[in-house]
């Protein structure tokens, strides 16, 4: 019995035990779940709550429409137009094959071509992925009709760029395309989203904070089968701000209808302040192209093209030829070797120096020659002579005062410095000393010497306007789209050149000759006074085997009624004659800045001086060479 009575009081301690073990494990069990519930409903209410609001708001980015591009004259060169944009929304894209089948049978499209593309959007996006830009309006009528059935398909109307004059502005105004992952990693601080457009070159890439605006946001409930219902929140976009260019639109599209069907470029200059009047470079392309999209094959002509249609001629460097001569007038005669206009010399055709021949353009020669004469029949004779007789290292510091060898300012990325060689330059390059014949070379514009067109119209600007060095600038102004002004350019003086003004006059009685009797009749404008230097520069094309020399044509001048009032300068690659090419563009420019009718028909004009090239008998290769088309260092 007392055993039985013990064995029961046993059992019931055991019982116990369990009952008290149990209780204290489902403590520690309500515990955690409580320390948990309260983590989650407390500690991490915030970070779930937006988190469960995300999955049942959608959130799109309003992108704003980029600020317009504006002449002086009031012609919007770059705005923006409605075009409607069909997107997919890879978070809400559940069967993504099943609705590339479905859209390619609503579309009218190859479904492997849309699957293609798809795919290949899908390696650059971020979230959503554009399928296809300017849907028609039955495209899109087809698609809204069809929503229900198509989960994760969007049709948004943007503002997307275009330039209304096409390829005539490309080289000014540059481009906008696609923000890419690298540029959106720096900009994403910045209010950029990752299907943003921006510039990519030119205009649109230097004022592309101003330009871009602000986005906005628009927030719309989503339901679990991910269909889109009411819009719960809307932020509206501020649009970008407006550029207003110094540059003349009559002048611009001159300047493209003049080089059309040519290789080369026209700028043209203020002289009173260094603006931009006009800056074409052809080839070239459509800027619209970049946002509507290229066809098949068509990108890899135009980067494999020979013409180099993406090239800005205006700021790569060329030899100058004898546009150059005005540098080396302008030396000789502060060195004291051009002892004034009447200092003369006499010009047989031909100019020995050592044991090399340098020849004149005209083989008969020009008898004795003058300043004057010497500028404006552009004899190499009399260059040569003031090229014996000058240190390289002088010469090369007047043309650097001249702000040749240096960027102008205008702040293109891609603009090129030039080369103005001098003693320590060869000495560097080549570990070569300098050779007298080799600043012979130079004195007209060819060897070693490279420049941009830009340069020298700027450098000609200094001779018009008595010698202001002016940074070169396009921007006018910042407007808002209220029409307040934001900003306004102001001048930028890079330095006043002190040259005697005696000098300045017996240049520019030489550069009027030029135009009134001399290389570049071509460009006289009647009733307008035209001042100007032809050229026609030797360029060694480097794709060639054989040592064929293909001239490049220049006219680099200024017009105006009794002072300068534009500055330009014209080259024509592979043209031939600056004066019987480049001058009468030139001319042609001066009409229609002073709304002038156009000149007679080139057969119609009765006289006409062709400048040619000169030849260099005798000279070893390492004393005349020249890198190339558009080289520089």
């Amino acid at each position: 019995m007392f055993d039985k009575w013990q064995k029961k009081e046993r059992l019931d301690e055991e019982w116990e035990k369990r009952f008290f073990y149990g209780n204290l494990l489902l403590f520690i069990i309500l515990g955690i779940l409580w320390i948990r519930l309260f983590y989650l409903q407390v500690v991490k209410h915030s970070y779930y709550l937006n988190k469960a609001k995300m999955r049942s708001i959608v959130s799109y980015v309003i992108k704003a429409p980029r600020g317009e591009i504006i002449t002086a004259d009031g012609v919007v060169v770059a705005t923006n137009r409605a075009s409607f944009q069909l997107y997919l929304d890879l978070e809400n894209l559940r069967d993504e094959e099943e609705i590339l089948k479905k859209l390619s049978l609503i579309l009218k499209e190859d479904y492997g071509s849309l699957k293609e593309r798809f795919y290949l959007a899908k390696k650059v996006s971020y979230g959503r992925v554009l399928l296809k830009r300017n849907l028609t309006w039955d495209e899109v009528a087809r698609i809204m009709v069809r929503q229900y059935y198509l989960p994760g398909v969007i049709v948004e109307v943007e503002a997307e760029r275009f330039y209304p004059y096409g390829e005539a502005y490309f080289h000014l105004l540059g481009y906008v395309g696609r923000i890419n992952k690298e540029e959106y990693e720096n900009l994403k601080n910045w209010g950029y989203s990752p299907e943003d457009f921006i510039g990519k070159k030119g205009i649109e890439r230097l004022y592309e904070r101003y330009l871009k605006g602000v986005n906005g946001r628009l927030e719309i409930e989503r339901d679990a089968y991910g269909r889109l219902g009411k819009v719960v929140g809307r932020t509206s976009p501020i649009p970008g701000e407006d550029i207003v260019l110094t540059v003349r639109h009559d002048l611009q599209m001159k300047a493209y209808e003049l080089l059309k069907d040519k290789r080369g470029t026209v700028v043209a200059l203020s002289p009173k302040d260094g603006a931009l009047l006009a800056l074409v470079s052809m080839p070239s392309i459509d800027p619209n192209k970049f946002i509507i999209g290229f066809e098949e094959g068509e990108w890899s002509n135009i980067i494999n093209d020979p013409k180099r249609p993406l090239l800005n001629r205006a700021i790569q460097a060329y030899p100058p030829g004898s546009t150059f001569k005005i540098i080396t007038a302008l030396a000789g005669l502060e060195a004291g070797i051009v002892k004034g206009p009447n200092w003369s010399v006499y010009c047989p055709g031909y100019f020995p120096f050592g044991s090399h021949i340098f020849r004149c353009w005209e083989r008969k020669g020009h008898g004795t020659v003058g300043l004057k004469k010497a500028i404006a029949q552009s004899c190499d004779v009399y260059f040569y002579i003031i090229g014996a007789k000058i240190e390289i290292d002088f010469l090369a510091n007047v043309a650097r005062r001249f702000g040749l060898g240096s960027l102008t300012g205008i702040n293109f990325p891609d603009e090129k410095e030039g080369l103005i060689p001098d003693r320590s330059w060869k000495q560097k390059r080549f570990k070569l000393p300098w050779y007298p014949g080799e600043t012979v070379n130079i004195s007209i514009g060819q060897g070693y010497l490279l420049v941009t067109p830009l340069q020298m119209a700027r450098a000609y600007m200094a001779l018009a306007n008595g010698g202001y060095l002016y940074k070169i600038y396009a921007l006018k102004g910042i407007h808002s789209k209220k029409g307040k002004i934001l900003y306004q350019e102001k001048l930028s003086l890079e330095r006043k050149i002190e040259v005697n003004e005696n000098f300045y006059q017996w240049v520019l009685d030489g550069l009027k000759s030029v135009v009134e009797d001399g290389t570049g009749k071509a460009a006289r404008v009647p009733g307008i006074t035209v001042w100007g230097k032809t050229g026609t520069a030797q360029v060694v094309s480097l794709r060639k085997k054989t040592k064929l020399m293909e001239h490049h044509a220049w006219f680099v001048s200024f017009a105006g009624n009794s002072t300068p009032e534009i500055v330009s300068a014209v080259l024509v690659e592979h043209g031939g004659s600056g004066g019987a090419v480049a001058a009468p563009i030139a001319g042609e420019l001066y009409r229609t800045y002073y709304k002038l009718p156009p000149a007679l028909p080139k057969s119609e004009v009765k006289e006409e001086i062709i400048e040619e090239v000169p030849e260099i008998e005798g000279l070893n290769n390492s004393e005349n060479q020249n890198y190339g088309e558009n080289s520089t260092f």
